[in-house]
């Protein structure tokens, strides 16, 4: 939706970027040329399945430095996300009264007039939350076994057909359009297994499993004793994709009902992945999902999905922004065409924006100044006493790659302020600003200052909106909360 934005006319926008008159020119030298503005957002190169813009990397290029000698599977024993109990074992001054209350704070610096939340606010939330993080039965399911469905999908040949036959092409279609049925999507990537990717994959779980790639078998299992997860080698097509955030919501974060798009996305994550592993069953094929097999937003960055942000868990896309939610890893033997790493200049913006820090109540992400480092990013931590290389402790955050990462001891995981503030929330299409920024974003960064300023006067990928004006705003109300403007 474009009509909560700021009017800002074609001839002020080419001003403030500093390349009217004169400067044009050199704007123009590393830009596709067109005679104007209404040429470049009308014309067939701006508005193919991906904007003329985003540049495929080379496979293995994900934008930031990598040291292969250091990043490796990792034993994650020891550890369990998201645990207040862990959390002060590790970092004896966590208070989450403190940190709920600098949430509280927060969210009254953004609205000043706001007096929620409300009991419909925390009913919400909370219905949110008791069918979604909170149901034994949907975490269960999202985990790589699930649940044992009552009538499983027949493989071919016990309904009397032949096993699908497709081109990787085909078959990259296909998964798209099952996909985008179940509420997944629609940015999806596809990666391959090989020497190098698999170290995103753990040696052993937080839940102690080990975790072996196996050449000798076609479907996975598991066992209890000692416990271990199989995964056929054949596996080596990885299929990563998210469902999509609930973008009205999520632009009112932080806030108790800015909590809301975080909690039920699991539930339907849940649901989904049922569903693309009985459909992949019916085709032939097989498929193990991967959730809690490996750290989150790696193959998004291996398979172009999105870019490395300063929100260091979290990947960026150029169409959707912070807007993707829970991320679904699927690992299969049926063939699909490989999709490459991308830039779209997301990276080198966070480089110079900070307005996903400036929005964290605690200070978990890291502030406009810090760079890309090697270094952990959680108070009382250090890869210096990293368990994997003789030191003590389990590590939080993943070392051997030079970016950012969240103080995961300090975030409070629901509260969204960070993803909600993002620029690139914005809706796609929204305005003609909207394609023109991201677009010079992305091949000219000397712009991006101008940017970040522009987007903390104008809020173009967050709304200047309390959370409460959400019940009363029905133009809001998208099915399943996400703007059919994101969902391609």
């Amino acid at each position: 939706m474009s009509n909560y934005h700021s009017t800002f006319s074609r001839r002020e926008f080419m001003k403030g970027l500093g390349i009217a008159g004169a400067g044009l020119g050199a704007a123009t030298a590393v830009t596709p040329v067109f005679k104007d503005l209404d040429e470049l957002t009308s014309s067939t190169s701006a508005h193919p399945k991906r904007a003329w813009y985003v540049k495929e990397r080379e496979f293995g290029d994900i934008g930031i430095e990598i040291d292969w000698n250091i990043l490796k599977r990792r034993d994650t024993r020891g550890y369990s996300y998201w645990n207040p109990v862990i959390w002060k074992q590790h970092y004896p001054a966590y208070d989450m009264d403190a940190f709920r209350k600098a949430f509280d704070n927060k969210t009254k610096e953004l609205w000043p007039d706001y007096e929620g939340p409300t009991t419909r606010d925390y009913a919400l939330k909370n219905s949110m939350y008791s069918v979604g993080l909170g149901c034994p039965h949907y975490l269960y399911n999202v985990e790589q076994f699930g649940v044992t469905l009552l009538n499983p999908a027949p493989r071919p040949d016990a309904i009397g057909m032949p096993k699908w036959q497709g081109t990787p092409e085909e078959n990259s279609q296909m998964i798209r359009a099952a996909f985008s049925l179940i509420g997944l999507g629609p940015s999806i990537g596809v990666a391959e297994l090989d020497e190098k990717s698999r170290r995103f994959v753990w040696e052993y779980n937080n839940s102690g499993q080990h975790i072996i790639f196996d050449d000798d078998i076609t479907e996975t299992y598991r066992t209890t004793n000692p416990p271990t997860i199989h995964i056929p080698s054949s596996h080596k097509y990885v299929i990563a994709t998210h469902n999509m955030g609930a973008d009205e919501i999520l632009r009112r974060a932080p806030s108790t009902i800015g909590a809301c798009t975080e909690t039920i996305s699991y539930a339907r994550v849940a649901y989904a992945k049922s569903f693309v592993e009985q459909f992949i069953r019916g085709l032939g094929y097989n498929v193990v999902y991967g959730h809690s097999l490996q750290a989150a937003p790696a193959f998004d960055f291996w398979s172009g999905v999105g870019e490395h942000a300063r929100m260091g868990q979290v990947c960026l896309s150029p169409e959707n922004g912070a807007m993707m939610r829970t991320h679904a890893i699927f690992f299969t033997d049926l063939p699909l065409a490989l999709t490459k790493p991308i830039d779209a200049g997301i990276t080198k913006f966070c480089e110079t924006c900070g307005i996903c820090a400036e929005s964290c109540p605690v200070g978990a992400v890291p502030p406009k100044g810090i760079n890309r480092n090697w270094d952990s990013n959680c108070d009382g931590q250090s890869f210096d006493n990293d368990i994997e290389n003789g030191g003590t402790e389990v590590m939080y955050n993943v070392p051997g790659y030079k970016g950012w990462r969240v103080d995961g001891f300090r975030c409070l995981a629901d509260c969204n302020g960070c993803k909600g503030a993002c620029p690139f929330n914005a809706i796609p299409d929204g305005s003609f600003i909207h394609s023109v920024v991201k677009a010079t974003t992305s091949t000219t960064p000397l712009f991006n200052s101008f940017f970040t300023q522009m987007e903390k006067s104008m809020h173009y990928g967050k709304q200047d909106k309390d959370p409460e004006s959400w019940w009363h705003e029905s133009s809001a109300w998208h099915v399943y909360g996400s703007n059919p403007k994101l969902l391609g």
